[in-house]
C-alpha cells in the first residue's frame, strides 16, 4: 500500500471568488447550479461560507464552470470583474496605496491572506521591476483557470488604482499561445503578451512604478495595513483560529492512526470538548465539518495523484469498509470514486 502524502495539504482559497465565480455564470446564463454540485457545494452553503475552501474542492468547481460555460478563458473574465473591494483588507490596502510600487509591495506581502495557492515577489531592477507568480502548489486541470484568473486580476488592479491602462507592459505567461488569445489582448491593450514563459511575470518601467494611485490616503493605508499584519501574525506559525489549528492537528494523521476524536482534540488544546465545540461554532465551523474538509482534500488528491485502489484509499482515510467510503464520496461531489478519479485525471 502506498503512503505518499499531498505535499501541499493546506491550500486554500478565500469563498469570496467562488461566489464571484457563481455570479459570473449566472451572468452568462451557464448553469450555475450544476457547477456547484459538482463541486459537492450549494449556493445557499457556499453564500454565507466564511472559512477558507480547500483547493481541490475550488478546482472541481473551476473544471465544471468552463464546461458549463464553453469559455476556457473565464478565469480572465473572473479576474477582470472582480472588484479591489472584494479582495477584503488587502484589496483596502491597496486601493490605498502611495504609488503603484506600494500598491504592488502590499499584494506580495500580503496575498496569503486570500489564496497560498500562490506566492508573489516584486524584483526591484534600475530599469523598474519584475513582479513575479510563484506556483506553491500543484494547481492541475485548474491551473490554466487560476493563471488566468491571477492574469485578470493584475491587469484590473494596476489600471484601478493608477487610473489608466498601463501602455508597454511586458506580460509573460507560461503556457503555449492558446486559440483565444484576442481574450488576452482585449484584456491587457497596449501590453506586450509572451507565451511559453518559465512563470506568470509582470515587467514594468520605472515610470510605471511611480505612478500615484488616484485613490491614495496615506492614513487609510495604514488602517488597512495593520488589519492585514494582524490577521497574518494570527496565521503565521499554526497560530490561528480555532479551526485552523484543529485542521492541523487532522492533518498531521497518519494512516493506520485513526483521526484524532473531538476529545482527543479538546484534551491536546487543554480546553473541554463543550468549550472546544463552542469555540468552533463561534467560528461558523464543527468537528465534523474539518474532518469531512480533510478527507475531501485527501481522497481528491489519492484519486489524482496515486494509483492506489478505492479499497486501499478508503482504508487510509478511515473508513471501515468501501462500501461507505463509495457512498461518502458520492454525496460529497455526485460521484462514485472511480468516476471521479477519471474526471480528475481527464
Amino acid at each position: 500500500m502506498s503512503h505518499q502524502q499531498n505535499p501541499i495539504q493546506a491550500a486554500k482559497v478565500h469563498p469570496t471568488y467562488a461566489r464571484l465565480l457563481c455570479m459570473l455564470l449566472r451572468g452568462l446564463g451557464a448553469d450555475m447550479e450544476l457547477a456547484l454540485a459538482e463541486a459537492g457545494l450549494s449556493w445557499e452553503g457556499l453564500a454565507t461560507e466564511e472559512k477558507m475552501l480547500d483547493f481541490a474542492v475550488v478546482q472541481l468547481l473551476a473544471q465544471a464552470a468552463i464546461a458549463s460555460s464553453g469559455r476556457p478563458w473565464l478565469g480572465i473574465e473572473l479576474g477582470q470583474m472582480a472588484h479591489i473591494s472584494a479582495h477584503g483588507a488587502v484589496g483596502s490596502a491597496v486601493v490605498a496605496s502611495r504609488d503603484l510600487r506600494q500598491a504592488l509591495a502590499t499584494v506580495v506581502r500580503f496575498s496569503s491572506l486570500r489564496n497560498d495557492l500562490l506566492r508573489f515577489d516584486l524584483d526591484e531592477q534600475p530599469s523598474g521591476a519584475v513582479l513575479r507568480v510563484y506556483e506553491s502548489t500543484d494547481l492541475g486541470a485548474a491551473r490554466g483557470f487560476v493563471l488566468d484568473t491571477v492574469f485578470g486580476t493584475a491587469m484590473r488592479l494596476m489600471e484601478t488604482v493608477v487610473g489608466y491602462r498601463l501602455r508597454g507592459l511586458r506580460v509573460e505567461l507560461p503556457f503555449t499561445e492558446p486559440a483565444w488569445r484576442e481574450q488576452y489582448e482585449r484584456c491587457a491593450d497596449g501590453s506586450v503578451l509572451v507565451f511559453d514563459a518559465p512563470l506568470l511575470a509582470f515587467h514594468l518601467g520605472a515610470a510605471m512604478l511611480e505612478a500615484q494611485c488616484i485613490t491614495s490616503n496615506a492614513r487609510a493605508f495604514e488602517a488597512a495595513r495593520e488589519d492585514c499584519e494582524r490577521e497574518l501574525a494570527l496565521t503565521a506559525g499554526g497560530i490561528g483560529p480555532w479551526s485552523q489549528r484543529l485542521r492541523q492537528q487532522l492533518l498531521q494523521r497518519r494512516p493506520p492512526q485513526p483521526y484524532p476524536t473531538a476529545l482527543a482534540l479538546a484534551e491536546a488544546c487543554h480546553v473541554s470538548v463543550r468549550t472546544l465545540i463552542r469555540r468552533l461554532r463561534a467560528e461558523g465551523s464543527s468537528y465534523q465539518a474539518l474532518l469531512d474538509g480533510v478527507r475531501q482534500e485527501q481522497a481528491l488528491w489519492q484519486l489524482r495523484h496515486t494509483q492506489n485502489s478505492v479499497e486501499e484509499i478508503a482504508a487510509q482515510l478511515g473508513f471501515e469498509d468501501t462500501s461507505n467510503f463509495s457512498r461518502t464520496v458520492r454525496r460529497w461531489f455526485g460521484q462514485t470514486p472511480s468516476g471521479l478519479r477519471e474526471r480528475l485525471r481527464a
